[in-house]
Order: structure tokens, then sequence, then C-alpha cells
């Protein structure tokens, strides 16, 4: 067993070793908005929601924008994460078992016990950014780091851990299944944009309110360099049937693969070879084999291309009902579609797996009871889960976690609203193909202080919550945000931070 846990550490492992280095990109301002911004992103970070936003110019900040640790943003979430589940019926000192305990795993996992629960975290830092608009044009570099968490799990697990080796609970196959992928890339991104000339642009300036109207598009292809992945797959089923005085029979049908590249590919590799060899395999130990790998390949075992794509129309309105407010008002309507594209991890890339069975039938032959439970640990570690095959294999293309995004934005004077609507095409760590609703407000207290509020509705989880606040300057700003679920119920919970970093404008 201890070489399984060595195995699923792996995994775990590589979202905190790669981080030294959410699909729909955000700041601080916009996630203490809601997480959305898709009309109000500007600068180097509109690079990666809509490059159309490049230019942007709301008439008090200068032309370029210069970002240092530019930006850092965490969110983590799912429905495995439901904390209502866990308040309900493990802080009350209630007694998990009968009723109780079938309950609670029926609210948590559903009824049946191969339903899947999943937990993703997504880690994006900007270490760099720039920005320079000009004229009727306008360009951004930015590179971005992008580490991307998904693991899934099913209610089998969740039912050994409150059942234990229940017999009448395990009579019958239960699956024991679970999945985990790191994904970790760097971003070099060169976005694009320009003033379009507004078609019809007279019939619209003629509407009641109306005043002006701009048209701008964008667009940022983006060259990316893989920094390390690995993807562990296990699938198995639990079986206990009575047995005599010694204890439960206990099968434990199971099959696992773990995809890896690079020099971590090779040290896998060897540990499967050497194991398979040797004459004792109890002396082949995978933590030896593991400490091997210092990292050093980290941003050579793959890359690949993508795209975001954006535009937006800028309209200057008069709206009456709100003059009170603000003698300018600025409509903002944006489209953009981001994350086109995918990276292929192939830089020696294989294959580790085990297919077998575990029976444990108490079945002592002339051990006495210490004896045999002592070797059990060697023998489970060595030859059952530890006994692994490799083969090499062709790498893995992963489509990118791509967004269609919209979105609208009032501001009047110190005043801001936005509003933003999102769909993924894929479900891929925090993207999901569930549509998101996100509403926001920022105002400007004193002109520099930035107070923000904003909620989103749908997506991968439950209702969030945003807030945020910060100093900004013509010249500097440094702001914060955070959101959280209120409820998580109903799809799970979810928490997020973002940074700006140091921002420079001149």
């Amino acid at each position: 067993m201890k070489t399984l846990r060595i195995l699923l550490t792996i995994c775990f492992g590589l979202s905190a070793a790669t981080l030294v280095a959410q699909s729909r990109h955000y700041n601080s301002r916009t996630l203490g908005m809601g997480g959305g911004g898709t009309a109000i992103i500007d600068g180097y970070h509109a690079n990666f929601l809509n490059p159309a936003n490049l230019m942007l110019d709301d008439g008090r900040t200068p032309k370029t924008q210069l970002g240092l640790v530019g930006g850092v943003g965490v969110r983590t979430g799912g429905s495995l994460l439901n904390v209502s589940v866990y308040n309900q019926y493990l802080t009350k000192g209630l007694t998990i078992d009968g009723t109780i305990r079938e309950n609670m795993l029926n609210d948590w996992f559903g009824a049946e016990s191969s339903n899947m629960k999943e937990f993703s975290t997504s880690v994006d830092v900007v270490p760099f950014g720039f920005s320079r608009r000009a004229g009727k044009q306008a360009i951004g570099l930015a590179a971005r780091a992008r580490v991307i968490n998904d693991m899934s799990l099913s209610k089998g697990f969740a039912e050994l851990l409150f059942y234990g080796l229940d017999s009448d609970k395990f009579s019958s196959p239960v699956a024991l299944d679970m999945t985990e992928e790191v994904v970790g890339y760097m971003e070099f991104s060169l976005g694009y944009a320009r003033s379009l000339p507004v078609p019809l642009k007279k019939v619209f300036t003629a509407l009641p309110f109306i005043n002006d109207m701009k048209l701008y598009a964008g667009v940022a292809p983006k060259y990316l360099v893989g920094l390390q992945s690995a993807e562990f797959d296990f699938n198995s089923t639990l079986q206990i049937d009575p047995a005599d005085q010694f204890g439960n029979s206990i099968t434990h049908d199971f099959d696992y693969s773990i995809y890896s590249y690079g020099d971590l590919s090779k040290q896998l590799s060897r540990f499967a070879r050497d194991h398979s060899s040797a004459s004792n395999p109890a002396d082949v130990k995978l933590n030896d084999y593991i400490s091997e790998y210092d990292g050093s390949d980290v941003g050579s075992v793959g890359s690949g291309f993508a795209w975001d794509l954006g535009v937006t129309a800028e309209l200057d309105v008069s709206l009456p009902i709100i003059s009170v407010l603000s003698k300018k008002q600025t409509l903002r309507i944006s489209m953009s579609a981001t994350d086109l594209g995918s990276i292929t991890y192939d830089k020696n890339a294989s294959r580790v797996y085990a297919d077998d069975a575990f029976i444990f039938n108490a079945d002592l032959g002339d051990d006495s009871p210490g004896d045999y439970f002592d070797a059990l640990p060697d023998s489970l570690q060595n030859h059952v889960y530890g006994a692994v095959s490799s083969q090499s294999t062709k790498g893995k293309k992963i489509t990118l976690p791509g967004m269609y995004n919209f979105g609208a934005a009032l501001i009047m004077g110190k005043l801001t609203t936005t509003l933003d609507y999102g769909v993924g095409f894929n479900d891929y760590g925090t993207n999901s193909k569930r549509s998101t609703l996100t509403l926001g407000a920022e105002y400007r207290f004193l002109g520099f202080i930035p107070l923000r509020v904003g909620t989103r509705i749908g997506g991968y989880a439950s209702t969030a919550y945003s807030a945020g606040i910060g100093i900004d300057l013509r010249f500097l700003e440094l702001s914060v945000s955070a959101a959280t679920v209120a409820n998580s119920e109903s799809d799970g919970s979810s928490a997020a931070v973002a940074v700006s970093g140091l921002l420079f404008r001149f």
C-alpha cells in the first residue's frame, strides 16, 4: 500500500511543484466584481480575456502599463467540496452511522456508489506584462504561468471511509474509482488591437441617447511551453464477504495507470523495469527513483499554440435617469473567445500501469497470526499494488479550457456596473459547460480607493460572492480581491483570491 500511496502523491505533488513557476482569466479588479470583466479588463490582462480592450482609454490612466509580478490568481472548488454537508453532519456531534450516515453520503454524492464528484484548482501567475496604446492601435505583451489540477472521486471511497470493512455494505462489488490530472504550462502572448470603422454609425448615433460609438477588435496569439504534466487513473471494485474467525474475505480488483513525461517518466519507467527483473522486488523502492527527479526538465516536456479573440463596442450615451451620477456615461458591449488551442506533452511520454487483484482470505497456512500480518504490508507493497509495468506512448494532446464570453459595462463617473455571461467549450479544471452569469459593481471612493462587490451564478460550483479593495492611482495600482460560496449544498463550494501585483502606468 505504501507504493500505491507514493504513486498517488506524484500527481498531488505536481500541482505544488510546478507552482514555482480558472479558465476565464481574471485580475484583482474583475474578480472583485464577480469574476467577469469581458467589457472592462484592460492593459496586458486583456490579452487573456478580450484583446480588443487593449484599446480602452478611460481618460484617467496613461497609455502604457507595466506589471512586475503583474497578477496572481488562485481559484479552487467543485462538487466534491460540499461545506454544507460537512457542517450539517460533521460539526454537530452526531454519531455517523445508520440512517444519518446513509443520508449524509446521499446528500454528498447521490444514491449510486459509482457517482463521481470533482475538485479542481487553477493557479494563474502573470510574472510580466506590458501594454501600449497609441492612436488607433495598441499592443500587449504578457507571460502567464498556469497550473490546473482536476481530481474526481467516487462515492465508494467515501463509503469505505465511513463504513470501514463492512461485509454488509460491500457484499457486492463497489466501485472505488479516482482520476487526477495535473497540467502546468507557460503562455507567451502577443496581443494586437485596433479601432475599426463603425458600420452604419450615423444610424446608431441618430438613436435617442447615443452620442458617439467606437468599435475595437483584437487578437492575441500565444505560444505555450509545457512545464510538467501527469495523469493518474485508478479503477477498482471492492467486495467483502464474511469469512472465518480470523476476519473477512476481501477482494480488491484494480487497475491503474500513470501517464508522465520527461525525466519523471524516465524514473518511473526505470523503477518498473528494475522491479520486474529484481530477484528480490522488496529491495526496489519507488521513493529512491522519485527522489532522483530534480525538475530540471520543467519547460521542455511539451508545446502548443492558442488564440484569444475579442471585439468591443463603446458607446457614449446620455441617460437622463442616471445623469445625477455623472454627466458622461459610457456603455461597453463586448464578446470574446478565449483559450482556443491545445498543448501536446510528448517528451519521453510513458505509461506506468498495474492490473491485478488483491485477495485476502485469512488463510494463515503454517504462519502464526502475528507473523502473517507483519508480512502482509510488504507483500501488498511489492507484489500486488507495486507490481507495475511500463510502456512508451505517443504523448497526449490537451485541449485548453476554452470559453465564450459576453460582457456589458455601464460607466458613470466613479461608479461602474457590469454584467457577464460565459460558457465553457469543455469541462476541464474550473471550466464548465454549465453557463455562468456574473454581476459586479465598483465605486471609486475619493477617486483612488476602489470598492468592489459582485456575484457569480452557475458554472463549476454554487453561487459565489466576491469583494475587493485597493489603491488605484494614476501611475500605480495595488489591489486585492476574494470570492467564496455562501451555500455549497447544490453544486459544491469554491474560493478564489487575486492580487494585482505592482502595476505601473506611464
